[in-house]
């Protein structure tokens, strides 16, 4: 049964891994996401949720279902998932198996849903407790999914006795993502290679820097949109102003 589920968690996280490695970077993507339904009022698992990542607009909204069985997907399957998107206000839907499915489910999948096959000899290769272990010390097993790799500047003025030395621009790349099991936000700087937990709901939390101790600091936060939603944010820190890198919907 332990092998079972971890192959069945195995095909959730690939999935996942596809869909960041392909979506435009405006969205992020959070495994293994629960978000509370506006028509039920209840938590609902999300095995692959997509969302804005600069800020807390949802109405781009995709979700992804997959379902790795033996047996193809069926109309009743198209149906259910149907309904959780109206649930968690998705626009679109993913549902993701590795055998196939019937003319039926295919015909009520219509443009709001697409079918995409995708076999399990793919997962041969994937082993995501390769990720980085979760920081969180209340977290259990967690492994960390990169989901954006947002490219930091800094401008240096050469100290020189000529006018018209041009500036030495400096990049700084770091991974940001989030455990698959807590949800805790996590940055990666790949200069010195320190990896920083940001918890969004601590009030006594005043940021976080690595090793390079540069000009800027990572801090996470609840936010609330519009419609009254909340999402936990990750955010870049610096003189110029507040970047928001990375989101995902609020857990309490």
């Amino acid at each position: 049964m332990k092998r079972e589920a971890e192959n069945w968690e195995h095909y959730e996280r690939m999935i996942a891994r596809l869909m960041a490695d392909q979506i435009d970077t405006s969205l992020c993507v959070t495994p293994n996401a629960r978000v509370i339904g506006k028509i039920s009022g209840r938590s609902r698992q999300i095995d692959v949720l997509i969302d804005a990542r600069h800020d807390t607009d949802d109405s781009r909204r995709i979700i992804v279902d997959a379902k790795r069985r033996k047996r193809k997907i069926d109309v009743t399957d198209v149906e259910a998932f149907r309904g959780m998107m109206d649930d968690v206000g998705a626009t679109h839907g993913y549902l993701v198996c590795p055998t196939g499915y019937t003319a039926a489910a295919e015909k009520r999948a219509q443009m709001a849903v697409t079918i995409c096959l995708v076999p399990l000899d793919h997962i041969k290769n994937f082993n995501p407790s390769t990720w980085p272990a979760c920081q969180n010390p209340a977290c259990e097993r967690g492994r960390i999914f990169w989901d954006g790799y947002p490219e930091l500047s800094m401008v240096l003025q050469p100290i020189t006795a000529e006018t018209n030395s041009s500036p030495i621009v400096k990049r700084f790349v770091h991974h940001v993502g989030k455990c698959d099991r807590c949800g805790r936000f996590h940055v990666q700087c790949n200069t010195c290679g320190d990896i920083l937990s940001t918890p969004e709901d601590d009030e006594n939390d005043i940021g976080h820097q690595c090793s390079c101790r540069m000009p800027w600091f990572w801090l996470a936060s609840v936010e609330e949109g519009d419609d009254g939603a909340k999402s936990a944010e990750l955010h870049w820190c610096q003189l110029r102003g507040v970047v928001t890198v990375d989101r995902r919907p609020y857990r309490r």
